[in-house]
């Protein structure tokens, strides 16, 4: 067996212990983002759940006195899987709390509030040309509000903000409460 030289070994030991720290570093980095990911999906449920008690729905939005209220969501099984957890056993102005996962735009037509994420971007137009008039739409995509979304959801300095497109939420026939917007991190009044 051949032994490094000293003069050698020392030349190699910064590359060694380089690669052997990125090995150990690779799963803690691999856990935080993970738990950044879990924190954020969390984030959007409570804000999806929150957003009922600061907007007022005509009562068109409802095809009956006793309809559940619905939370439809694209593209974003975790964020669903999420909401459905939070939900459970929770009413939204005296009706039962209903999540519903869609994989069709024509799956929304009962929902009141519609969530797309940002797996399902493409589809973004169409479903929202299929949501109801009255539905609030959450989006979280770089151009949602210019594609139609009342609120979008965004990502400041590691931080779940969002902002709301005042004329999406005209358009929709809803009202959104003076508390909602002061704590938007930006509110666009104009056309999109």
């Amino acid at each position: 067996m051949r032994l490094l030289q000293p003069r050698r070994f020392r030349r190699w030991l910064p590359r060694v212990a380089i690669v052997l720290l990125s090995i150990c570093i690779m799963p803690v980095r691999s856990a935080i983002d993970e738990a950044e990911a879990l924190l954020e999906r969390r984030v959007k449920a409570a804000l999806l759940y929150r957003f009922t008690n600061y907007v007022q729905w005509p009562p068109s939005a409802f095809a009956k006195t006793t309809a559940a209220f619905t939370i439809g969501i694209a593209g974003a099984d975790t964020v669903a899987a999420e909401l459905t957890a939070f939900a459970a056993g929770r009413q939204v102005h005296g009706r039962p709390l209903a999540v519903r996962r869609h994989t069709s735009p024509d799956a929304f037509k009962e929902a009141q509030i519609v969530f797309v994420g940002r797996d399902d971007h493409p589809n973004l137009a169409a479903i929202i040309r299929a949501a109801p008039p009255h539905a609030l739409i959450v989006t979280e995509s770089w151009n949602g509000l210019q594609q139609g979304s009342v609120i979008n959801f965004i990502v400041v300095e590691g931080q779940v903000r969002f902002e709301i497109s005042l004329q999406a939420a005209l358009e929709r026939g809803l009202h959104l409460s003076s508390r909602l917007l002061s704590v938007a991190y930006a509110v666009h009044t104009g056309a999109r």
